[in-house]
């Protein structure tokens, strides 16, 4: 099951549903200020699988509910109209985009609001537009009167110190299998020490391999590239050059035309729900078979 299933109201009409690719979800709402809820329920889910703490993902979701609300309230003529929302990450950023077709204004023409007097004093608006620049890190508009409407929000996360750092422990609980435990960060600056540490153990006379991945607290699409490798070395194959990042994970697939009765090479033990998420965002958890614990796996490998 996706991970951020539609959701249906009263007087909503369902579209697309969420389209998924590598990190990167998006989701068409089309309605009026009813949507707001299913909305902020997306971004706080999906900041969340991109990596943000609950921080990063109140942010995004109040400044994606502000947007929309003057998307719905200003660019729609009648109120109504459809918004696509697309999130992604880039580096140490959270992405969000809101696309419509509607009219333009110019944002340079929107006062700072008043925050110092008394609250009978202030004039009204502008609040929205302020909390998404205080919020987020940058805040772009592009406006097209033929291809619609683009906002871009890009916020920098909160990124714990214990971002990058991986821990690898193994275990040979038979000869010709490990458990490797892995605690900590799989991403793009230490994947290819899991795929190196399974690259030693090979010659040793390992043939099947659980990775319990309890610890591992976040997985970016590099840590997939990852178990894409370990799968064919296991296989006896070479593996896939990392720096070809996710088309190496295409060859996957290939794992389907296996026996059913064949004993995995792979296993998985015990993800973190993040982690969790990201296996079934790139649809690997039909593909890699994850065991809730450790003796369940090996019983499946052996």
């Amino acid at each position: 099951m996706s991970p951020v299933e539609p959701h249906f109201q009263k007087g909503m009409r369902a579209r697309a549903g969420v389209t998924r690719s590598p990190l990167r979800l998006t989701r068409t709402f089309e309605g009026s200020l009813e949507q707001l809820a299913l909305m902020r329920e997306f971004v706080v889910e999906t900041a969340q699988v991109l990596g943000g703490n609950q921080e990063d993902a109140f942010a995004c979701e109040l400044a994606t509910d502000e947007a929309a609300t003057n998307i719905f309230n200003h660019a729609f003529e009648t109120g109504q109209g459809r918004i696509t929302l697309t999130m992604w990450r880039q580096d140490a950023q959270v992405v969000t985009r809101l696309h419509y077709q509607g009219r333009s204004f110019d944002p340079s023409r929107i006062p700072e609001p008043s925050l110092t007097g008394p609250l009978e004093e202030r004039p009204a608006g502008g609040l929205g537009l302020y909390f998404m620049r205080q919020l987020m890190d940058q805040v772009d508009f592009e406006f097209d009167a033929v291809n619609g409407n683009v906002l871009t929000m890009r916020r920098i996360l909160n990124i714990p110190e214990r971002y990058g750092f991986m821990e690898l422990q193994i275990e040979r609980p038979s000869g010709n299998i490990a458990v490797i435990h892995v605690k900590g960060s799989v991403d793009g600056s230490n994947f290819k020490q899991l795929i190196e540490q399974v690259e030693t153990l090979i010659p040793q006379g390992v043939e099947r391999v659980a990775l319990e991945i309890s610890g591992c607290e976040y997985m970016s699409s590099s840590g997939l590239v990852a178990l894409n490798a370990i799968t064919k070395l296991l296989r006896g194959e070479r593996a896939p050059d990392p720096e070809n990042g996710w088309a190496v994970l295409k060859t996957l697939d290939d794992a389907r035309s296996a026996p059913a009765t064949a004993k995995p090479t792979l296993a998985l033990i015990n993800p973190t729900p993040r982690v969790d998420r990201v296996l079934d965002l790139a649809g690997l958890k039909n593909i890699i078979p994850t065991y809730s614990d450790t003796a369940s796996a090996l019983a499946a490998l052996g």
